[in-house]
């Protein structure tokens, strides 16, 4: 393991919070995630997100572009999976971003989603095993070994090796999810985790799962980079930071299973109304149903309601807050004014520590 990268996760804690910005295709078209990736550089942001989804953006192609017009932010996305895309491509996309931006790659991998991938007929069948067997043989390909791989979802011939040379052998594995099983294996093996906080009041039961795994494997999970993944929306005006959440909850809430509505006294019952009203009436409809109980699956309001917040989840053990759409009413406002307001605090509090 080489100098550069145990600097980079050996240091976590010393850092206190990183903060990366999540990107998707439903804040602009691609030259618009370009411009936020740049502002978001600019604003201090650590690390640029961009989310992979099935017939949306391309996030490859975005990121690729991003590293062309940033110098520091790294770059990763959330989040590549072995089924929709052969770990040969991932492993080749992987060191050709990491060489184009100078070494500020990171790999967000995880399974994807099953109901997604039915869509392109994609059976997601043991998907921990995959996912493990992938991140193994990429590893190993940019380490520059031949991957003669015999496993349970991936048979590969001596021939399996890169044709160039990685300018990293050791590119750091952000392994995401939610289920408990995936969440110990990020334990174990990641160096960073991207765990789904819908809501943030889940981290304790997240926190856990990842503990387990990095003990079942001799780690301290304080030497592992926990990037909250979040819903996030600031705004000046709190009630206009709620506003641009609640298409979000309406669309996704009435799908969330009963143990992470619970954290945050709620029940699927509850949701069942907002569905009942998508279903017969559309989004608009359903919007107006979201209560006030519901933005707490999210990060959300005025700058000083958002810090509130994230040091909640610090003080569990998050060591970075991935936020992501829709970021705020006005995503470039609220990236600046995350970079002018929230990451100052957190900065502040590092040195006076």
């Amino acid at each position: 393991m080489d100098k550069e990268y145990n600097l980079i996760y050996g240091y976590i804690m010393l850092i206190i919070m990183l903060f990366g910005v999540r990107m998707v295709g439903d804040l602009g078209r691609a030259d618009k995630l370009l411009e936020y990736g740049v502002l978001a550089e600019k604003s201090g942001f650590d690390f640029i997100w961009v989310s992979h989804d099935l017939f949306k953006i391309n996030s490859l192609v975005v990121l690729s572009g991003i590293a062309t017009v940033t110098k520091k932010v790294k770059l990763g996305n959330t989040i590549l999976n072995p089924y929709s895309i052969d770990p040969s491509e991932l492993a080749t996309y992987i060191a050709t971003l990491d060489e184009l931006s100078g070494k500020r790659a990171v790999v967000g991998i995880s399974a994807g989603h099953p109901r997604f991938l039915e869509w392109i007929g994609i059976h997601a069948d043991k998907p921990l095993t995959k996912t493990k067997e992938a991140i193994e043989i990429i590893r190993k390909l940019l380490a520059g070994e031949r991957v003669a791989y015999q496993g349970k979802q991936f048979n590969w011939n001596d021939q399996s090796y890169m044709r160039f040379d990685p300018v990293r052998k050791n590119v750091p594995f952000y392994i995401g999810g939610s289920g408990d099983k995936f969440l110990e294996y990020a334990g174990e093996s990641g160096e960073g985790v991207l765990p789904i906080l819908f809501p943030p009041d889940y981290i304790d039961h997240t926190m856990e799962c990842i503990n387990r795994g990095a003990s079942k494997a001799g780690r301290r999970i304080e030497d592992i980079d926990i990037a909250a993944c979040l819903w996030f929306s600031v705004s000046k005006d709190a009630n206009l930071a709620e506003d641009a959440l609640r298409g979000l909850i309406a669309y996704y809430g009435p799908g969330f299973q009963e143990f992470r509505l619970k954290t945050i006294g709620l029940t699927k019952a509850d949701m069942a109304p907002i569905a009942e009203a998508m279903k017969k009436d559309g989004l608009e409809s359903a919007k107006k149903l979201v209560s006030d109980k519901m933005f707490r699956l999210a990060v959300s309001g005025n700058p000083d309601e958002c810090i509130s917040q994230i040091e909640k989840l610090e003080k569990k053990g998050v060591t970075q807050v991935a936020l992501g759409a829709p970021i705020g009413p006005d995503p470039a406002e609220a990236i600046r004014t995350v970079g002018e307001k929230i990451i100052p605090y957190f900065n502040d509090k590092k040195i006076n520590r």
